[in-house]
Order: C-alpha cells, then sequence, then structure tokens
C-alpha cells in the first residue's frame, strides 16, 4: 500500500502544503549556509579570517547541502501528495 493511498483525502492538501513549506525555506537557508561557507572557505570575508578555521566552514557547507537536499526532499513530497 502506498504512503500517497494511506494518508487521508482531507489530509492530502495541508501534507503538501508543509512539504513546499518545507522545500522552500530549506532552499533558502541551504543556500545562505552555501555562500556563507564557501566565502568562508575562500576567505572573502576578511573580518571572519581569524574566527572561522577551514574545518568550520566546510561543516557550514556541508550543513548548506544537508539544507539544499531537505529542500529537494520537501519539493518531492509536494510534488507526490499534490498531484
Amino acid at each position: 500500500m502506498a504512503l500517497k493511498n494511506s494518508v487521508p483525502k482531507s489530509l492530502r492538501g495541508p501534507v503538501g502544503l508543509l512539504s513546499i513549506v518545507v522545500a522552500l525555506l530549506s532552499v533558502v537557508i541551504g543556500y545562505i549556509y552555501l555562500l556563507f561557507g564557501l566565502s568562508l572557505y575562500f576567505e572573502l570575508i576578511p573580518q571572519m579570517k581569524s574566527t572561522m578555521t577551514t574545518t568550520e566552514s566546510l561543516i557550514v557547507i556541508a550543513g548548506g547541502v544537508v539544507f539544499v537536499l531537505t529542500g529537494y526532499a520537501g519539493w518531492r513530497g509536494f510534488n507526490y501528495f499534490a498531484y
């Protein structure tokens, strides 16, 4: 039995809406983390040079990638429940 069939029809709309909200927020936050981590890694922000190590900037980049992948999963969930 598919997951879509186990969710009542009255809840499919709200689950789809929640999925698109998760997708949008995750992509926006992931984009910010990813760009901030890349700018830290390549030392494009001179004021942050002494406060963040290369390992910490890679952790920020990895967090951004995780957020973007969560956004993709939310988008897939929206497409699954909306149609």
